[in-house]
């Protein structure tokens, strides 16, 4: 049977990934797609074209990238009141940005923002200098942060007149009047306030997303995943290029073993992907130089977890969010986080846990040096003989790594 060629909606892939984004360490559960709701609104409001409406959605979708990886040690608040740290946070994000498969416009509204109106901005832009999308992106960024969530915390019913002198002392400021005219016109509305709760969120941006038939092929989702492979490495120093490290043993593993080049090509953006549930473990927990607790161990074995739950919301990424979910499972059932075992377990999820071992095992770690090849072999021997992974697998894996 021939098999069609993979073909991933975008809109559903930056929205799962805005997820990623928003549960990983410091963050606020949410906060992405809200933003993304209320930007949208506005942009609709204003009457702009359907390709700047749907630009306008993707950015806010990930306009806080450049606060993941790297950026993980810092808080929101203190990312947003330090420009020293937002300026380096909205640099980040232009240049992961310019990694991925969207339009190049993007780029210039993640970069700029944090531009305030009045020329106060960490980049000295003003007025219409700024790009109207950047500035619909920061005036829905600010108001969900600093406005929505303290008005939910306190009373949970919109008050307008607070709202109005907020946008009042921001008028001309912050942000341009008639974005804040616009803002509250679509306040006015009671289903704006329906939409915004976190229970209704995630199906309201299925119904209105811009742009649904827009779709990349197997080349921008490699894009996506290499991008995102940084990111998540980035996080800590000790995992610098952990995930690239297990996508390049997976590719050639995957072509020792005569995998077709779509196999390969889908084996490798698990890899680059597999550990995306480690963006919501803290950093102290991954650089710990000693035993972890109970507690400690509990969270970090919630990372494959994530991986899975972030993955299987994209339509046709099923295959991949099992093999890159599954890298911690174990044949004699003893893995994590589903206790799965021989019967369920497949070759492909075999080689990204071998790849994923063998490259935890010969790379620095804060509590010890890197293993020589030949003893990390032995290990992996060791667990083999033990029913942890395949033996015959293994021992491909073996010839290759000695083949190197």
């Amino acid at each position: 049977m021939t098999k069609t060629k993979l073909s991933i909606k975008l809109g559903q892939l930056i929205s799962s990934l805005s997820l990623a984004l928003d549960i990983s360490e410091n963050r606020y559960f949410g906060h992405s797609r809200r933003t993304a709701y209320i930007a949208y609104s506005i942009a609709v409001e204003m009457g702009l074209s359907e390709k700047e409406i749907i630009d306008i959605y993707y950015g806010a979708l990930i306009h806080d990238i450049g606060m993941a990886g790297q950026m993980a040690e810092y808080t929101v608040k203190e990312i947003h009141f330090d420009n020293k740290l937002k300026k380096e946070h909205c640099e980040l994000g232009g240049d992961i940005v310019s990694k991925l498969p969207l339009d190049r416009e993007v780029i210039k509204y993640i970069t700029y923002h944090h531009e305030e109106w009045n020329g106060d901005g960490v980049f000295g832009l003003k007025k219409d200098e700024i790009p109207l999308p950047a500035q619909i992106i920061h005036i829905s960024d600010y108001f969900e942060l600093f406005f929505l969530r303290k008005l939910e915390k306190s009373e949970g019913n919109p008050d307008i007149d607070t709202i109005k002198k907020w946008l009042d002392s921001s008028r001309d400021k912050n942000f341009k009047g008639e974005l804040c005219d616009v803002l509250l016109s679509i306040m006015e509305k009671e289903k704006f306030w329906l939409d915004l709760k976190f229970k209704n969120i995630r199906q309201v941006l299925d119904l209105i997303e811009p742009g649904k038939n827009t779709c990349i092929n197997m080349y921008g989702l490699k894009k996506i995943s290499e991008a995102f492979s940084i990111i998540i490495d980035s996080k800590s120093p000790f995992t610098y290029r952990h995930s690239q490290g297990i996508s390049n043993l997976t590719r050639k593993f995957a072509i020792y073993l005569g995998y077709s080049p779509r196999m390969i090509e889908k084996l490798e953006i698990a890899a680059n992907l597999h550990d995306l549930g480690k963006l919501t473990v803290p950093n102290d927990i991954l650089e710990k130089p000693g035993k972890l607790t109970k507690d400690e161990f509990r969270i970090i074995k919630s990372h494959p977890y994530y991986t899975k739950l972030i993955l299987k919301q994209v339509e046709g990424l099923e295959d991949i969010a099992e093999w890159a979910g599954n890298h911690h499972e174990k044949l004699n059932g003893k893995g994590y986080p589903e206790k799965l075992n021989y019967e369920t377990l497949t070759r492909e999820d075999q080689i990204i846990a071998l790849a994923d071992i063998y490259q935890a095992l010969t790379e620095d770690r804060p509590y010890r040096k890197g293993m020589e090849a030949n003893r990390a072999i032995d290990i992996m021997l060791n667990m083999a003989d033990n029913h942890y992974i395949s033996k015959e697998l293994l021992l491909d894996f073996k010839q290759l790594v000695f083949s190197m």
